[in-house]
C-alpha cells in the first residue's frame, strides 16, 4: 500500500512539473503568435453563423462584434445567416451550411440523441420561451390547455413546453396541437387559444392589438433552461480549434458591446439590416432580453454544469431521451492540451525531484484526507439539519414553518399571474381516542399513513404540510373553480379512511376538511388558514358524516 502511495505522489509531482513546463511551452506559443501577426490554423475561408430567426435585436452581440470589427481581429470573415422556419441551426451546422449556429435546448436534445454538438457559450441565463395565451378563452394555466388548439413546434424544438407539461401531469395527447405558422395573427384572430413566443417579441404584438393575454412561463414549473446557445460541432474543433476559440471570445466581446450599447444595434438594425420591426418594437425587445442575459449578475456565456445536468435529468423523466450518457464532453473547453508522449518526456526531467519531496506529499495526502474526511462530515450534519428546518421528521411532509415560506412565494407568483390558489385544512376524526387507547406508537401510525396519502394524490406543483398534531394544510396551484378540487379532496378522504394495520389490529381514522381560496376569500395567509379551520369545524361540528366544506 505504502508503495503505491508513493508512486501515486511521484505521479502527481510528475504532473506538476509538467504543468510547469506546458506554461513555458505556452509563453513561447504566444511570442510567436504576436510576431506572427494572427494564428495559423484560423481559416482566411469565410465561416457561416446560423441565427435562430430573422435578423432583430435577440442576436445583438453578433451584429456588435462583427461591425464592430471584433471578428475582423480575431482573423475571422463571419457571416451572418438568418434563420426561418426551413433553416434551423442544428439541422444547418450538422448538414454543413454553417460551421456555427445559435440553438436553444434542441441543441442539448440532439447531443443526447448522438449529435455530435459542443455548447461554446449560452447567452441568454433563463430562456424567453413562453407560452401566450388568451385570457378571453380561459387559459390561466397549462392545465388549462387541455381540449384546446395550441400551435407549437415539434418536440424537439420546444422541448421546454413538453417538459413543462410533463412536470404537470399533463398528456401531450389531450391538447390539440397545431404546427406552429410562426405568425401571432393566429393568436389574435383566436385560431388557437395559445401560441409558442419569446417574451422579448411576440407580446409587444399582442400589446398593439389590445389582446389581454397570460403568460404560460416553464420557469415557473420546473423548467429554467439556457437559451440562444452558441455551438459547433466536435469535428470543427478537432480541425480549427483556434478558430473556434477566437470567433468564441469574439462574440462575447460583441455581446459586451451590445448590452452597453443597445441603441447603437437598435439604429443598425433598421438603418442596415432592414428589419420589418418599429424602433419601438426593438427597444422593448432590448429591454425584455436583458434581465434573461443577466449581464450585470452572470458573465456572458456562462455554462454550470449542473444546469446541464439537470436539463438533462428532466428530459430523460419526460421520456424524450433514454438517458444522459452522452452529455460528457458537451460543454466547451478551451484549455490547452499537451500530447501524452511529450507531457512524459518533460516529466522525466523532474523525476529526481518527485523523489527527494514524496514524504512531504505523503504528509500533506494524509492532512488532505483527513480534512475531506471532516468536510463531509459537516457537510451530512448541514444537510439533516436543513431537513430537520423543512420537514416533519414523521410524516414527510414540510412541516408549519416551511409551509409558511411556500405559501409566501405562492400567494406573490397567484398575484402575479392572476391564478386562484386552494388552501384547505385538514382534521383527522377519531385520532385522539386511538393516541388514548393503544399510546403514541398508534397515532404515529395513523399519521404516517394520512402523510403518505397526502403526498400520493397533490400535483407536483401543490404542497401538503403537517400543522400540528392531526392537522394538515394543502396548498393547490392554479385552482379555477371549487369542483375543480372537489373530486382530488373527496378522494384523499377516502384513502384516510382505508384500515391502518397495527398489531393484528385495524386503525380507523376519517378527516374532516375546509377550503378557502386566494384572493376570494382573502390575501394574507393566515387569515386563509383561519377561515379554512373555521370552515373545517362546522364540518365536523354537523351530525353527519364528515366532508369537505367548499363555499
Amino acid at each position: 500500500m505504502l508503495i503505491n502511495l508513493i508512486y501515486g505522489c511521484i505521479n502527481y509531482v510528475i504532473a506538476t512539473a509538467a504543468t510547469f513546463m506546458v506554461s513555458i511551452i505556452r509563453v513561447k506559443v504566444a511570442f510567436y503568435v504576436l510576431l506572427i501577426g494572427s494564428f495559423s490554423s484560423i481559416s482566411a475561408e469565410p465561416v457561416h453563423i446560423q441565427l435562430r430567426w430573422h435578423h432583430q435585436f435577440q442576436f445583438a452581440g453578433y451584429y456588435a462584434a462583427l461591425e464592430k470589427g471584433f471578428y475582423r481581429k480575431a482573423g475571422l470573415d463571419v457571416i451572418l445567416d438568418a434563420g426561418s422556419p426551413e433553416k434551423k441551426p442544428v439541422q444547418q451546422v450538422l448538414q454543413g451550411h454553417a460551421q456555427y449556429g445559435v440553438a436553444n435546448s434542441e441543441l442539448l436534445l440532439e447531443r443526447l440523441r448522438g449529435a455530435r454538438l459542443v455548447a461554446l457559450a449560452a447567452i441568454y441565463q433563463h430562456s424567453p420561451s413562453v407560452l401566450l395565451a388568451r385570457k378571453d378563452a380561459g387559459v390561466f394555466s397549462p392545465h388549462d390547455l387541455i381540449g384546446k388548439h395550441v400551435m407549437l413546434m415539434d418536440k424537439a424544438v420546444d422541448a421546454d413546453f413538453f417538459a413543462m407539461m410533463y412536470n404537470e401531469g399533463i398528456d401531450m395527447a389531450d391538447i390539440h396541437v397545431i404546427p406552429s405558422s410562426f405568425n401571432i395573427q393566429d393568436l389574435v384572430d383566436g385560431k388557437v387559444v395559445a401560441f409558442n413566443s419569446y417574451l422579448s417579441n411576440e407580446p409587444y404584438y399582442l400589446n398593439q392589438h389590445g389582446v389581454d393575454y397570460a403568460v404560460l412561463n416553464p420557469r415557473n414549473y420546473g423548467v429554467d433552461f439556457y437559451s440562444d446557445i452558441l455551438f459547433t460541432t466536435e469535428d470543427e474543433i478537432k480541425k480549427h480549434p483556434d478558430q473556434v476559440k477566437a470567433l468564441r471570445n469574439a462574440s462575447l466581446e460583441g455581446w459586451r458591446y451590445a448590452m452597453d450599447h443597445p441603441q447603437e444595434i437598435i439604429d443598425l438594425l433598421v438603418n442596415k439590416y432592414k428589419v420589418n420591426k418599429s424602433i419601438a418594437h426593438l427597444e422593448f425587445e432590448a429591454n425584455a432580453i436583458r434581465p434573461l442575459i443577466a449581464p450585470d449578475l452572470v458573465e456572458l456565456g456562462h455554462m454550470n454544469p449542473w444546469r446541464w445536468r439537470h436539463m438533462a435529468s428532466t428530459f430523460v423523466q419526460a421520456n424524450m431521451v433514454e438517458n444522459d450518457h452522452a452529455l460528457e464532453g458537451f460543454i466547451y473547453e478551451s484549455d490547452f492540451k499537451v500530447d501524452k508522449e511529450q507531457l512524459w518526456l518533460y516529466s522525466e526531467i523532474f523525476l529526481a525531484l518527485a523523489i527527494v519531496v514524496v514524504f512531504v506529499i505523503v504528509v500533506l495526502f494524509v492532512s488532505y484526507r483527513t480534512a475531506r474526511r471532516e468536510i463531509r462530515l459537516r457537510l451530512t450534519a448541514e444537510q439533516e439539519i436543513k431537513k430537520i428546518a423543512y420537514r416533519d421528521t414523521l410524516t414527510g411532509l414540510d412541516n408549519r414553518h416551511h409551509l409558511f415560506v411556500l405559501a409566501d412565494q405562492f400567494l406573490k407568483m397567484a398575484q402575479r399571474d392572476c391564478y386562484k390558489v386552494a388552501v384547505c385544512f385538514i382534521d383527522l376524526n377519531q385520532f385522539k381516542n386511538i393516541n388514548d387507547t393503544l399510546g403514541h406508537k398508534a397515532g404515529d401510525k395513523v399519521l404516517m399513513h394520512v402523510g403518505h396519502t397526502l403526498r400520493n394524490f397533490i400535483r407536483q406543483s401543490d404542497v401538503a404540510a403537517r400543522f400540528g398534531g392531526d392537522e394538515f394544510v394543502l396548498l393547490l396551484n392554479h385552482v379555477k373553480n371549487k369542483e375543480d378540487i372537489t373530486p382530488m379532496l373527496l378522494e384523499v378522504q377516502q384513502a384516510i379512511r382505508q384500515p391502518v394495520n397495527y398489531q393484528n389490529k385495524q386503525l380507523y381514522v376519517s378527516a374532516s376538511m375546509g377550503v378557502a381560496y386566494y384572493p376570494d376569500d382573502g390575501t394574507d395567509i393566515d387569515a386563509l388558514i383561519d377561515l379554512a379551520d373555521s370552515k373545517m369545524y362546522h364540518v365536523k361540528l354537523e351530525d353527519k358524516e364528515p366532508l369537505v366544506s367548499l363555499s
